[in-house]
C-alpha cells in the first residue's frame, strides 16, 4: 500500500511539472509573440511620423492638381514655411530634448546647429516644430481651399500620429508640437487668403459697351 501511495504520489509531481512547463512555455510564446508584434508597431509608427510630412504633401498635390492658381500658392508656402522654421529655429534656439545643455553648449561655441543622422542635417534647435508646422500648414490650407470635412479628418489623424511620434521618440517637446502647429495653421491661412486675393484680381469689370440703360 505505501509503494502504491509513493507511486501516486511521484505521479501527481510529475503531472505538476508537466502541466507548469506547459504553462511557462505558452507565457514564454505569448510574451516573445506580443513583443515582437508590439516592436513592428512601433517601428511602424516611428516610419510613418518620420515621413508624415511626404505622405500629407503628396495627397496635397493629389488634391489640388485640379486647382492650379492653388496648388502652385500650396508649393510656394512650403517653402516659405521650411525657410521661416529654419528662421525662428535659429531665433529661439530651444534646444530638442534629446540633446543635453552641454552638448548645446559646444556646438553653439563651434558655430555647429546641425548634426548628421543616416546621412541627413539634423537641427540642434527643435523651437518650433517643423514637421507640426508643415502638416498644419497643409491641413489647413487644403481645407480651406477645398471645405471638405471627410478628408479635414483624415489630415487631423494623418497629423496627429505625426506630430504625437515627434514627442514620443524625443525630437521636441510639446510645446514645440504646439506652437510648430500654431505657425503651420497661421501661415495656411495666410496662404489661402493669397490665393483668393490673387484670384479676385483676375476678374476685371467689363469694358462699357455703350448699350442703352
Amino acid at each position: 500500500m505505501e509503494m502504491i501511495g509513493v507511486s501516486h504520489l511521484y505521479v501527481n509531481v510529475y503531472i505538476s511539472i508537466k502541466i507548469l512547463y506547459y504553462i511557462i512555455i505558452l507565457v514564454l510564446k505569448y510574451i516573445l509573440y506580443n513583443y515582437i508584434f508590439m516592436n513592428s508597431l512601433t517601428n511602424l509608427y516611428n516610419r510613418f511620423g518620420e515621413n508624415g510630412t511626404t505622405i500629407i504633401s503628396l495627397l496635397s498635390i493629389y488634391l489640388l492638381r485640379e486647382k492650379s492658381c492653388a496648388l502652385f500658392y500650396y508649393i510656394v508656402g512650403l517653402l516659405i514655411d521650411i525657410i521661416l522654421n529654419l528662421v525662428l529655429k535659429g531665433i529661439i534656439q530651444q534646444p530638442r530634448p534629446c540633446f543635453n545643455s552641454k552638448e548645446v553648449d559646444l556646438a553653439i561655441k563651434n558655430n555647429k546647429r546641425f548634426v548628421y543622422k543616416d546621412g541627413i542635417p539634423y537641427d540642434l534647435f527643435g523651437m518650433p516644430s517643423g514637421h507640426s508646422e508643415w502638416c498644419l500648414y497643409s491641413t489647413s490650407y487644403v481645407y480651406l481651399v477645398l471645405r471638405k470635412t471627410n478628408w479635414l479628418y483624415v489630415y487631423l489623424f494623418l497629423s496627429f500620429i505625426t506630430m504625437s511620434q515627434r514627442v514620443a521618440f524625443n525630437h521636441h517637446t510639446i510645446s514645440q508640437v504646439i506652437v510648430g502647429a500654431s505657425v503651420g495653421t497661421l501661415l495656411g491661412y495666410i496662404m489661402y487668403k493669397t490665393t483668393t486675393n490673387v484670384n479676385k484680381g483676375k476678374l476685371t469689370e467689363k469694358p462699357d459697351d455703350n448699350a442703352p440703360i
